[in-house]
Formats: C-alpha cells, sequence, structure tokens
C-alpha cells in the first residue's frame, strides 16, 4: 500500500456571503414615505449592518494573510447599497479610490496583538535584542501585516511600580508629535506581559555611538560623532525638551534625560524616547504678566514628589525631603548630556581619574580655572569646529546645571542660545570653588568606593536670573495631596491587567456615527450653530461619551475639490499637536455629509470679537493684553507648523476666522482644508507634493506671488499671519468695501509712508489703554511680515524672536523696506481685482 501525496496549488478562495441588505425588502408602498422616525431607526439599522459586515470581511482578511503569510488577497463584494440608495453612501473615498476611514488615523496609536509582535521579532529571540534595562528589554520587530520595522519595548515584571510606568509612558507620549520625539506606534496587553512599540531608530542610542569603545571603531560606520551632527543633536534634543514643557496643552516633565534615553535616526537626528517617568501638569495661564515667556504657570501636580531619574543626571535638589521635579529638573540633566556629547565622556565614569570621575565636577574646576577647552573631545578631527563654538557650548551647559534651580533658564532660552539667537554673550559664570561638589568621592577600601550626592542649594548674585531675556519666570507648582496623583488614579495592581475596561486610555481620532452627531446638534437646529466658517458652518454639542464638541458642517458636498480637500485636513490634523491648534476629536461621512469634530473650546472667534457687532459676548473688548498673547501663541503654533513638526505644513488659509478662542483667550488655530503638507527628502529638504500652482486662499490674506502664480512656501503664511496681526492691532478688516482704501495692507503701508504717530492706527475701542513700545513693535513687525517681495519678510522663528523682544533683529528687518512704487506694482492683480467688484457695486 503505498501513499501518495498531493500538493494543491490554491489560486483562488471565494466566500460566499449573504448581501448586507438581504432582509431589506421595502414594500412597494411604501418607496416614497419619509417617516422621520421610521427613517432614523432606518438609518441606524443599516449602518450597524454595514459595519458588522465590513468588520467580518476585514477580519477574515487579516487571519487568511497572518495564517498564510500572504499580501495578495484581496476581498470584492457587490455593495448593493451604491446602486439603491446612492446618494446615501456612508463610504467616502477619496480621488484615489481609498475609503477616508482606511487613511485617516493611520499614523496614531494603535492597539497591537500580541501574535503580530511575536511574528515580527521571531518569537522574540535573543538576536532581536536591542537593548535591556531594569523595565525589561527591546526588540526589533518586523510588522508581517506591511513589513514596517519598528522597537519593541517589553515589561516583563508585575507590580504597582512597572504598571503606572507603563501607563505614565503611553500617556505621555501616545499624542506627542514632534520630529525630535520617538513617535509611540501603539501598544500591547498580552497576559502578564506589556508591550509598547515605537518607531525603529537604525542609529540606535546616542550612548552607544558617544562612548564606542576604541577596539570598535573598526569599520567606516563607527567614526566618531563630527562637531556638526554633535551640534544637531544637542538643538534636536533641546527643541524636543522645548516642546513638553511649553508646546503642549499640558506640560511634561521627562525626569529621565540621559544619552541612553536619546535615539538616533538615519540622519542622525536626535529623538528623545523613554517615557517611562514622565509626569504631567496642567497649565493655567495667567494674564498679569508681560509676555507668555514670562508666564508663570500653575500646574496641578502629578506624583513628581518620588525621586526618580538616573545618578549623574538627576539635579541635586532631588535628593532633599519633599522635593518636587519641576521643569529645571530637565534642564539640569539636559546640561549634563551636553557635557557628555562636547566631551565624549560618560556622567560619571569610574575608568577615569579620581578627579574626572564626576564629569560636572571636573568641567566646572575646568570652569574655574580658564581651561573649559581642556574638556573637549579628543577624538574630534582639529579644524572641524570652532574652539569658540565648542566652549560655548560647554558654557551653556554650566549655565543649565547651575545648583539653583532658580538660576537655570528655561528650555526656550536655551533653544535660542544654542542657535546664536540670543543678543550679547552668554550671562557669566559664578565661581564654583565655594560650591559643595556635585558627587563627594571618598574611597573606603581599595575596592570600594562612597559617594554623597551634594543636596544643599547654594546661593549665587541672582542678577543672574535677569540675563535670560526670553524666559525668567518661574513655574508655581502644588504638591499632590496624600501622594495621590492622576496615574494612581488611572491603574492600580490589582486591576490593571485583568480588567481591560480600565484600560482604553488613549482616545485618537475616530469615525462618529451621524446618528451621534444628529443628537448632539439636535438635527443641526439653529440654537446649535456657532458661526460660519470657510466652507462650511460650526455647531456645538455634547456627544455619547460627554465631551463637548464643535461640528463643522461643509457645504457643496459634491464638490471633488472640496471633498479632497476635506480628506487631507482629516488625515494629517489628527497628527499634530500643540497647544495652540485645535484638536481632531472625529469625523462623520454618512449621507453624504462631510463633518469634522472637533474639541469644543468656545463659541467665538477672532474674527467676531474685532468686528462683530453682535454683542452675544457681554460686550466683551478684546483687550491688549489678550491681542498680545493671541499674536504671539499663534506665532508658536505656525513655527511648529513650519519647523518643528515631522513634515512641513504650510497653512495657506491663516485668518482671522480660522483662529478660534477659548475661555481664556488662548487661541487655536483651525481650518486646515487649504494646507499643503511636505515630506522631507533623504537630504531634509522638502518635497512638494502640489504641483497644481493653482492659487488657494482668502482673498485679503493672499500674499502678491500666492494670487500671481499659485506659488505657496512658508512665507505665504508669514504674509496672512502679518495681515492677521495687523486686524488684531487695528481691529479692521483686511478686507473692508466700505472703506475708500479696501485693503488694510494698503492702508496700513500707505499710513507709514506719511510717517505719523502709530497711536493713530491703534484700535479706537482699546481707548489708549496699551503698551506704546509694544504696539511700536507689533506695527513694525506686522508691515515686515506683509511686504510683497517674499524675500523681505522676516522667518518664522525670528516673528518669534521679535515677539520676545529681541529688537535688535527687528532692526535689521527695518532696512529691507519697499517703496509705495514697488508696492503698487506687485499688487497690481489684487488692485485690478478690487476694481472690477467695486465696478459690479458688490459691498
Amino acid at each position: 500500500m503505498s501513499t501518495t501525496t498531493m500538493q494543491l496549488k490554491l489560486n483562488h478562495l471565494c466566500f460566499v456571503l449573504p448581501p448586507e441588505d438581504f432582509d431589506d425588502i421595502e414594500p412597494p408602498d411604501q418607496e416614497n414615505h419619509h417617516n422621520p422616525t421610521t427613517e432614523v431607526l432606518e438609518i441606524r439599522k443599516n449602518h450597524t449592518r454595514h459595519e458588522c459586515m465590513s468588520h467580518f470581511r476585514a477580519f477574515v482578511k487579516d487571519s487568511l494573510c497572518r495564517l498564510y503569510d500572504l499580501k495578495w488577497i484581496n476581498l470584492c463584494h457587490h455593495d448593493t447599497r451604491k446602486s439603491r440608495h446612492r446618494n446615501h453612501s456612508g463610504v467616502f473615498q477619496d480621488m484615489d479610490g481609498i475609503e477616508l476611514k482606511d487613511k485617516v488615523g493611520g499614523d496614531n496609536p494603535r492597539i497591537f496583538s500580541f501574535s503580530e509582535l511575536y511574528i515580527g521579532s521571531n518569537g522574540f529571540s535573543e538576536e532581536q535584542v536591542l537593548g535591556s534595562g531594569g523595565f525589561g528589554k527591546v526588540y526589533r520587530a518586523v510588522l508581517p501585516s506591511d513589513g514596517t520595522l519598528v522597537a519593541v519595548k517589553c515589561l516583563v515584571e508585575r507590580g504597582e511600580r512597572f504598571e503606572k510606568t507603563f501607563v505614565a509612558e503611553l500617556l505621555a507620549v501616545a499624542h506627542l508629535r514632534h520630529r525630535n520625539l520617538v513617535r509611540l506606534r501603539g501598544w500591547c496587553v498580552h497576559e502578564k506581559q506589556l508591550f509598547l512599540v515605537y518607531d525603529y531608530m537604525p542609529n540606535l542610542s546616542l550612548d552607544r555611538i558617544l562612548f564606542r569603545r576604541p577596539e570598535n571603531m573598526g569599520s567606516p560606520a563607527a567614526v566618531p560623532l563630527n562637531w556638526e551632527r554633535r551640534r544637531n543633536i544637542i538643538g534636536g534634543l533641546a527643541a524636543a525638551l522645548y516642546y513638553l514643557h511649553e508646546q503642549l496643552e499640558t506640560q511634561i516633565i521627562h525626569r529621565d534625560v540621559k544619552t541612553s534615553n536619546v535615539m538616533l535616526d538615519s540622519h542622525f537626528n536626535a529623538r528623545l524616547g523613554d517615557f517611562g517617568l514622565a509626569r504631567w501638569l496642567e497649565h493655567e495661564i495667567e494674564y498679569e504678566i508681560k509676555t507668555p515667556s514670562t508666564q508663570n504657570h500653575q500646574f496641578r501636580l502629578a506624583e513628581t514628589t518620588k525621586i526618580g531619574g538616573t545618578i549623574g543626571y538627576l539635579p541635586p535638589e532631588s535628593f532633599q525631603k519633599r522635593s518636587v521635579a519641576t521643569a529645571k529638573s530637565d534642564v539640569f540633566s539636559f546640561g549634563i548630556v551636553v557635557m557628555e556629547v562636547v566631551s565624549g565622556r560618560r556622567a560619571v565614569d569610574l575608568a577615569c581619574p579620581d578627579d574626572q570621575i564626576i564629569l560636572l565636577d571636573w568641567i566646572r574646576k575646568l570652569s574655574d580655572e580658564g581651561k573649559l577647552l581642556q574638556a573637549g573631545d579628543s577624538r574630534i578631527p582639529d579644524g572641524s569646529y570652532q574652539l569658540v563654538d565648542m566652549e560655548y557650548q560647554l558654557h551653556l551647559a554650566l549655565l543649565c546645571t547651575l545648583q539653583n534651580p532658580q538660576l537655570r533658564p528655561n528650555m526656550k532660552w536655551v533653544v535660542e542660545a544654542h542657535s546664536g539667537n540670543i543678543y550679547g554673550k552668554l550671562p557669566g559664570l559664578p565661581s564654583f570653588q565655594c560650591q559643595p561638589l556635585y558627587i563627594s568621592l571618598s574611597s573606603a577600601s581599595n575596592y570600594s568606593t562612597r559617594y554623597t550626592i551634594a543636596s544643599t542649594t547654594a546661593t549665587f548674585a541672582s542678577s543672574i536670573l535677569s540675563n535670560y531675556v526670553t524666559a525668567t519666570g518661574e513655574t508655581i507648582y502644588a504638591t499632590a495631596e496624600n501622594g495621590s496623583s492622576r496615574s494612581s488614579e488611572v491603574s492600580s495592581t490589582e486591576s490593571f491587567p485583568q480588567k481591560k475596561a480600565t484600560f482604553p486610555l488613549v482616545e485618537t481620532p475616530r469615525e462618529i456615527s451621524y446618528m451621534e452627531i444628529i443628537s448632539a446638534t439636535n438635527n443641526f437646529a439653529d440654537s446649535q450653530r456657532v458661526a460660519e466658517l470657510d466652507f462650511g458652518t460650526a455647531y456645538q454639542g455634547f456627544l455619547n461619551n460627554g465631551h463637548h464638541v464643535l461640528v463643522k458642517r461643509l457645504g457643496m458636498k459634491t464638490c471633488p475639490a472640496l471633498r479632497a480637500r476635506f480628506s487631507n485636513e482629516l488625515q494629517n490634523l489628527g497628527r499634530l499637536r500643540h497647544r495652540n491648534l485645535v484638536q481632531l476629536r472625529g469625523w462623520c461621512t454618512e449621507q453624504g455629509e462631510m463633518l469634522v469634530v472637533y474639541d469644543y473650546l468656545a463659541d467665538r472667534l477672532l474674527s467676531h470679537l474685532l468686528f462683530s457687532k453682535d454683542y452675544r459676548f457681554g460686550n466683551s473688548i478684546l483687550q491688549w493684553r489678550h491681542r498680545c498673547n493671541i499674536i504671539k501663541s499663534l506665532a508658536s503654533a505656525i513655527l511648529y507648523l513650519h519647523e518643528e513638526w515631522d513634515e512641513q505644513v504650510i497653512h495657506r488659509n491663516i485668518t482671522s476666522s480660522a483662529v478660534i478662542l477659548d475661555p481664556d483667550m488662548n487661541p487655536r488655530l483651525s481650518s486646515f482644508a487649504l494646507a499643503e503638507f511636505l515630506t522631507r527628502n533623504d537630504h531634509g529638504h522638502h518635497a512638494v507634493t502640489d504641483t497644481s500652482k493653482s492659487a488657494r486662499g482668502i482673498f485679503g490674506y493672499m500674499s502678491p506671488e500666492c494670487m500671481e502664480s499659485g506659488e505657496v512656501n512658508t512665507m505665504t503664511d508669514i504674509y496672512s499671519f502679518g495681515v492677521v496681526m495687523l486686524e488684531v492691532i487695528t481691529g479692521q478688516m483686511a478686507v473692508d468695501f466700505r472703506r475708500p482704501e479696501v485693503l488694510l495692507v494698503r492702508r496700513v503701508h500707505e499710513f507709514e509712508a506719511r510717517t505719523k504717530t502709530y497711536k493713530e492706527m491703534a484700535d479706537i475701542r482699546l481707548n489708549g489703554v496699551y503698551n506704546q513700545k509694544e504696539l511700536m513693535r507689533l506695527f513694525k513687525l506686522g508691515l515686515a511680515c506683509t511686504r510683497s517681495n517674499p524675500q523681505s519678510r522676516p522667518s518664522m522663528r525670528q516673528v518669534v524672536r521679535i515677539l520676545d523682544g529681541n529688537d535688535n533683529c527687528l532692526a535689521e528687518l527695518r532696512r529691507k523696506e519697499e517703496s509705495r512704487e514697488e508696492w503698487r506694482r506687485v499688487n497690481d492683480s489684487a488692485l485690478s481685482l478690487i476694481k472690477r467688484i467695486q465696478a459690479l457695486g458688490i459691498q
């Protein structure tokens, strides 16, 4: 008896499923019957059935792909609803035929299955281990679904400390979006194991390259970091900490900044990771302060009284009783990292001579002796850097590691100082001879060393504090009562692994049902209508989970261009995160609608408070301090879009109607329908994705070059921002056909040419209550931003610098003034359009 083995070749595998509407048979006499209640119930029933079938098809496809490791499986089905209810299709597709739900939120963190991570890491093989620590191990993995390379951080321990660390890291980084932070891709909870999935960094961590042993330098890829890359790493880390401390709705204190937590991408750009000790604090901005950069912030503290971090990077105050971790704790740790990057030595290195074991104490000693340059890494080739620059970075590091936390600068000032954008020299350093050592070493025997960490705070000349021009304010903190914290409320040792109901911690933008939006807005009732926005109307209401939201309902639903822009706005807005950008909550495309759902702030736009005579808001007039805060906060948001996010964003629609104000008069920039998202290529330059060169924008805010050729770049946004700034100062609309001179920009430029006092252009409703120096600064900056020649306009970073009080930068811009004749020539298209509109009698 012989056994024959037969091998079958599978070409097609078909599942025959019933149609989604197999039981949806309508009697002929009811086809034209439109009972609202029946229609609502029918919509809900059909939506539920369609959603169930969609989930089933996705499950079948995903299961087959994983089982047979196939990527060619495609499920085809005939949607009979499209032929019968074409106008009520719940499937929204972009110009490429891709369903919206497959595009939106693709970059948001998600829950991974254990099988994905197990297969991708070859069963968590030791060959795939990238690193390990007290938390567990980090594995290299290739996602079987799309081949993406990721790093999987595995927390294998049980217990309250590890679970809180997991939750803290997840909550801290889930929504962060910055080019110098490691991006979280998702998480997994499997039995007693907890996993976090991050982007894979091909150059691993900074310490591995910085402290590589000489015997491992043989390969060309193992050469020491050159000076340019070291400077870039320092700048990137500074930008990441500034983002965490000041550019989010809640301040995040990392508490474990060190070289092993600084990852390096393929271009050796710094990416800060490992937020296991992070604590987040809620801002409550006060307005008694002159500028946002010098504001006092009040926070609710989240369990920052416990010592957390690494010896050598911890600030001295961390070891005092009832010490509180503040942003200045991160500043201290950052200073230590800068010393390591410049010197090529570890913060604590027992292999060094006794007087050089503690890096901070050694460099302080060199500073007192006037020999700072001796701390430089000898492996950096001579002539590849400027000695002054190396000494400058060490000086900056010593300022960040001053014993008294109140005398340390904040990260905003550090970013400017590192870039060389502060006026004058760095503040002087004190003598460190009279201060306690960071760590006092004493040898008890030939084989053991005892050390004592200085916990006393020495007092220096307080005049140093006044030298940090852009940021002098201190943060006010309140300790958590009885040791309670938000972290302890989120999870507990007993409930975390077992009760999945306590784990949906991360909320990402989602598809919201049409019925839920109908309920929230009372069927788009006039009583729920907030404002008329660009391309649509805004309504407010409450979702089923209690979230107060703003629903933007777009008109012209059949317009292909608007549908493409709607898809573009949703796909990209969910990936942005800044305290002055509107936050996307979700979307809906059922019933042919195009609905965008945002977090609700307040039912007022900046344009309403500036120009509207509808006094629904208690006859509120924007006070001068609010106007200054709006301008500075808006500039911070645009700088984030232009330079600090993973990609570069050209907004193209910056208007006073696109700025929403919360109850505390803090602005949120919205209206991203026209935005261009430019990706970086291998050389770091931005690749333009839209080559149509069509003029898009709002007349009056569009730059001359955009109107003439449709060309857009960052200077296009600078011009629009300048127009908004002039609106805020003058209280006049960008375009007003009721005035003899229609364009605000032209009125202001003509006013400047007549050399009149700036007071005459200030909003008369202010009644002269404003700071004259600030008025002059903002007026001159608005003129500079709205120059006809884009090369004469400042960059957004220069704008932020000037708004922080750098008048020297403003003086340089004043040299590029343009004549009235030049302005008329360049703006001929706008002036001709105005004449044609006036000829039609349009007001």
